[in-house]
Parts: C-alpha cells; structure tokens; sequence
C-alpha cells in the first residue's frame, strides 16, 4: 500500500511543478493569470489595424506559453510513468525473493580456488557482510540457472586445468543470464567485451553474437583466465585470486597495483577500483550461498535441468547466408524455438520504406552448433536435401545490398563473406565508387531451392514468370527445358532448370568444336565461378561471348578461348593447360598487351 501512496503523491508533486511552470511561462511573457483576457471581455470592432496586430502578437505568446505548459505535462507524466514502472520492477523482485535466515551465522573461513579465506578480521568481515546480505536477494535468479549451466563449466574448466571455483565468476558477472547486458557494451553470461572477444575469434556481427553461446563463450573465460594467470605469473605472482580479479579489470591494472603496492597476494592488496575491489569477494559470497542454501532458506531451489538432459546439439555448415526455418522444422522443431534455446542468434530484420522490418532468422557463411530439442524428431530425407543446398555460395537469403551511408564496397564484401572484385566484376564497376540507395548485387543467381538436384519444385501461388526471374533464366528456356506449351504449372511440379545435356557427367570443358574450348554451365555457377575455375578474366570470358552484363543459365556454353594460335602470334592457350605468359615485343604497352587478349589492366 506505501507504494501506491507515493505514486499518488508523486503524481500531485508533478502537477504542482506544472502549475508553477505555468505561472513561470506567464512571467516570461510579462503575463500573469489575473492579466489574461479573454476574447468576448474585448470589443475588436473599435480597434485600429495596429491594435489589432498587437492584440494578435499577444494572444499568440498566450497560446505558446500554454504549449510549453502541456509540454512541461507530458514530460512530468513520462517521468511519473518510468517512476511506476521502476516501483513495479522493484515489487516484482521483492514478491519473487525467498526470505533467508536471519539467524544465519557467517563462517570465519571458507575455501575458494584452493585459498583459504579468513573472514575474522573485523573490517574484512564487515566488507564480506555487507556484499553477502546484498547478494543473497539474488539467489532466487542464480541458483536455480545453476543447474542448467554448472556441468558445462565444470567440464570446460577442468580440460583447461581452471580451478572450478571460477564459475562463481559468471554468476557475479550476470547471475547466469545468457541476455545480460552492460552499459559499457558486454553481453553474455560471461559478460564479453567485443573487442576482447573478437580477440578470441568469437564471432560477433549483426546476425551473431557468439558472446552469448555458453559454449563458446566460457571457452573464452578458460582461455582469458589462463592468460591473465600466466601474465601475472611472469610478474611474480602465481595467483589465481589475482587472475579472476583480472578478468574484471585486466591483467595490466592488476600488474600496476602489485608493483605500486609491493605485494603479489590478493589478501595484501587494494585494488584501485571500487568495482574491482568488491569484484571476487562477490564470488566468494556467492559460493557460500551456494554451499550453504539448506541453512539460508527454508526450502531449496529447483534447479533448471542441465543443457545435455533437454538438448542436443547439431552441427551445420553454411557456405552462403539462409533462413534457417526450413532447417528447424528438418529438425523436427520450430525457427523459434531455434532462436530461444541458441541465444547467440540473433533476429535479422530486414527494413522496409513504409512499413515496419521483416524478422528473420538468418546464419552468415560458416560452421555451427545449434542446440535443438532432445525429443525432436527430425527428418532425415528432407534435411538432407536442405544441408545440400546449404552447400552453395549463392544460393542464400541476400541477392540484393542497398548502399547506406558510411558503406564501402569493402565492408559490403566482407559483410556478405566475398571478394570487392567479385562484387564489381558482377555489377559491372570499373571503380569502388558507390552511392547511397545504390543497389549492389551479390549473386547472379540464388538456387537455394533446387536441392542440388537442377531442379525447382513449384510452390503455391508462383508462377514460370516468378521462376524465371528467380533463376535468372529466361522464360522460352525454362519452357524447352520442360516441354512446356504454355507457362501453365502446378504446386508440387519439378521444374527442370537445365537442358539434360547439363547434368550429364562431362560438365566441364569440351574441345569438340572446331578446336574451341568451352564450359557448359551447370545449375547454380556464376561467370565468376568458371572465371576462377579456368582462370580466365571474367572480362574475357564476357568478351569472348558477347555478354553485356554477368547472366548465364543452365546448359549455356561459355567458350573459353581458341586452342590453336592465330597469325603466328602468341595468343591465350588452353584454360587448364597452366600459366599463360606473353613475351613482350618491342614498342609494347601493358594496355597493348590487355586489350590484345581483351583483359583489363587492372
């Protein structure tokens, strides 16, 4: 009931600091309540043009004063709202802890990482105190998540030969919440920073974030901890206390502190930050709550199941960027429960110009392990197909980058895990000149949908014109590919994507005509692909062909040069006969030389 009181009494401070405001504002404009008129209180009809305007000027500071009070309103009721909201938390937490023992007596020693703490000094005691009774109104959050994590961290400290002890660090850092968050940008329940994790190669960008991957993320706390106790070590100091307080403060602060102080023992020491100071004796005090949680609350906590009871894990590879819904249902789960039981994912949002952003769940080019439902059923047939088209480059979510501000063809190459040259050799660009709004393709073509097989299974609602445009391949191919009279086709029917001749198992090279050398594309290559299969300019290669732009399609030839030299000059050899040179001839240019064999210069 004292709660709603204050609001109330809040909510009547608030408006009588608008009232004032109110008066404020009448002053500032030289008016006070009293002074106000009202319009039917004035006869305008005997009033000179001049008086008229001045009247207009007065009424118009009237109205601005009266705005700046609703204004003053509005931000008072935010405040008053954001005051609630805090009492509400405040509440919540009050109701959700367990009252503790009050006739609890505080051990004189206990035993962390192999050092035995003596807690009967009086100011040690009264410090130690002090951060137990303030720790304590937490358990209620930390030690049922315990036993969904404790067994990963037990495990990956002792292959690290980390004394176990250390786990009491994660609960001091976010009381085991994989989705804890700092001011100052740390994240997990390991608390990372992104530069020190990035460091230690975890992945983190705008579809990942591996500093929330428990796995991984405690990797990274063995391996921080192991160095910071092997730097200090070289400083004199063999001192795991000193190590984990590193973890909060850095080896170097640590390292300062022992040589301006003349001591290598953390109990002889007093670090130079308040934040520091209290930062193990938090471990500590949470390790006796722990230990002693039978004494300290009437009934004990349940505990979370551990990861390995409720799930397991599956590996995936990734060579360009998909959804991942498809995937999950394989699996035998839902994209949601993907995201909630791998809290590293993170939600892809594709913006829009006039409506809000589409959520998707979508992973970058690389290897992963995805925690899925134990009891999951999956489905081995249908994953097996989605795994396969996982397996091509450009097949994947993204097929277009709209340029930002602060874009360079750099980042965008290296966003979508390609090459700069790739990106202009497929949009045409002579230079890494880019505008705003620009839109940069990435893949001349996405068959994520083939299942590797050359193949489109029709979906509801699409049409031959849909498939067409998705492919790259124009409509009149797609219809002789498939012996189809009209562009009529049905949900569930297998569109061809290639002329038989492509899938046949002589897929490379052919020299069979007339000495020419030539590729047949296969369902799902670029210009660029064969580029880098024969080693060819992709420049050439469009040369060579008549292209305009980067378009190919299924069961296309692409001629890759002329076997035989003409007029006795040296000209480009067979694609896979190995390096090809040019002995320069007097008076030669290196641009003679280019455009000889139609290959830029740069």
């Amino acid at each position: 009931m004292k709660f709603r009181w204050l609001v109330i009494l809040l909510i009547i401070i608030g408006i009588i600091g608008c009232t004032g405001n109110s008066k404020y504002f009448h002053k500032e404009s030289n008016i006070t309540t009293d002074e106000i008129i009202t319009p039917s209180e004035t006869d305008y009809t005997n009033l000179s043009n001049e008086q008229l305007l001045i009247e207009l000027n007065q009424r118009e500071i009237e109205v601005d004063s009266l705005y700046s009070v609703i204004d003053t309103l509005y931000a008072t009721i935010d405040s008053l709202y954001y005051e609630l909201e805090f009492i509400n938390n405040s509440l919540d937490d009050a109701s959700k802890q367990i009252p503790s023992n009050p006739g609890f007596v505080i051990p004189d020693t206990i035993t962390f990482a192999g050092r035995l703490v003596d807690l009967r000094n009086e100011r040690i005691h009264a410090k130690f105190e002090e951060i137990f009774n303030r720790e304590i109104k937490f358990a209620y959050k930390a030690i049922p998540r315990s036993g969904k994590y404790f067994a990963i961290f037990d495990s990956v400290f002792t292959f690290y030969n980390i004394p176990l002890d250390a786990k009491y660090l994660a609960v001091a850092e976010s009381h085991l919440s994989n989705l804890a968050s700092s001011p100052v940008g740390a994240v997990g329940i390991w608390q990372i920073m992104p530069k020190t994790g990035k460091e230690y190669h975890l992945k983190i960008d705008s579809f990942v974030d591996e500093r929330r991957d428990v796995f991984k993320a405690t990797e990274f706390a063995a391996k921080f901890l192991q160095s910071n106790y092997d730097y200090l070590n070289q400083k004199g100091a063999e001192d795991w206390l000193l190590a984990m307080a590193a973890y909060n403060a850095g080896p170097g602060s640590i390292a300062r502190v022992m040589r301006e102080q003349g001591s290598n023992n953390f109990f002889e020491l007093i670090l130079r930050v308040e934040e520091t100071n209290d930062y193990l004796w938090r471990a500590i005090a949470l390790k006796m709550i722990f230990e002693y949680e039978s004494s300290l609350f009437e009934n004990a906590f349940i505990r979370e199941p551990p990861l390995s009871e409720t799930c397991r894990i599956e590996q995936v590879n990734l060579k360009g960027h998909y959804k991942m819904d498809e995937w999950a249902q394989a699996q035998g789960t839902t994209v949601a429960m993907l995201w909630e039981l791998n809290p590293w994912i993170n939600i892809t949002k594709q913006k829009r110009k006039k409506y809000t952003a589409i959520n998707d769940v979508v992973l970058p080019p690389g290897e992963y392990s995805i925690l899925v439902p134990k009891q999951a059923v999956k489905d081995e047939e249908h994953l097996a197909k989605i795994e396969k088209k996982f397996e091509s480059k450009n097949a994947g979510y993204y097929t277009y980058h709209i340029v930002k501000r602060g874009d360079t063809l750099y980042d965008i190459a290296r966003k979508y895990n390609t090459s700069v040259a790739s990106l202009k050799s497929l949009n045409g660009m002579r230079t890494n000149n880019i505008r705003i709004g620009q839109k940069i393709k990435l893949y001349s073509g996405s068959y994520g949908d083939t299942g590797g097989d050359g193949y489109h299974t029709v979906r509801s609602g699409e049409t031959l014109s849909h498939i067409a445009d998705k492919y790259n391949i124009p409509v009149a191919k797609l219809k002789q590919y498939n012996n189809l009279k009209d562009n009529v086709i049905y949900p569930g029917q297998k569109i061809l994507l290639g002329s038989s001749g492509s899938s046949s198992s002589n897929s490379s090279s052919s020299s069979t005509e007339k000495g020419t050398k030539f590729h047949i594309v296969q369902a799902g290559e670029t210009l660029s692909h064969i580029a880098d299969k024969y080693i060819i300019p992709v420049k050439t290669l469009q040369a060579v062909n008549n292209l305009k732009g980067n378009t190919i399609y299924p069961g296309q030839k692409i001629y890759l040069g002329i076997t035989e030299p003409a007029n006795n000059e040296e000209t480009i050899s067979e694609a896979d006969s190995g390096p090809n040179y040019h002995v320069i001839k007097k008076g030669e240019t290196l641009s003679h030389v280019a455009d000889k064999y139609l290959i830029p210069v740069a």
